[in-house]
């Protein structure tokens, strides 16, 4: 008996992590109209509405309910534009794309994609209002 021993390929592990992408000009525009304060409350009140939202969008989905997750991530895109996530904005419109067409390994994966990067953003842009002077 011959036993043929090959060497072994190294195996990569891939992060799944999301770096903040924040379009600092809708947060510059905000802080400029209304001041620092105000501009801060507004980016943590729809960090707390987008966070809200991803949660009954979660929910939504572990239901089957499409027509009502398609109406939710419709809903971050505009909130997530105002306040600079303009890279968050195209991910919840891809996953309102994957929804229409039923394509539903398309939507588990984008939809984590959504919420790491609610994750990695939310927080960033209201550091960004907080500490830009």
């Amino acid at each position: 008996m011959t036993f043929i021993f090959q060497k072994k390929q190294k195996i990569s592990t891939l992060r799944l992590r999301e770096d903040p992408v924040l379009e600092t000009t809708a947060l510059n525009t905000l802080k400029t109209t209304l001041g620092q304060g105000q501009s801060r409350d507004i980016v943590e009140r729809a960090a707390c509405e987008v966070s809200d939202r991803l949660c009954r969008l979660d929910s939504a989905l572990s239901n089957g309910d499409l027509a009502r997750a398609a109406k939710i991530a419709g809903g971050l895109i505009g909130i997530s534009e105002q306040i600079g996530l303009r890279s968050f904005a195209v991910v919840a419109r891809d996953l309102v794309g994957a929804i229409h067409a039923n394509d539903y390994v398309a939507i588990a994966a984008i939809s984590r994609r959504l919420i790491r990067q609610g994750d990695a953003n939310l927080f960033h842009a209201i550091d960004y209002v907080s500490n830009q002077s």
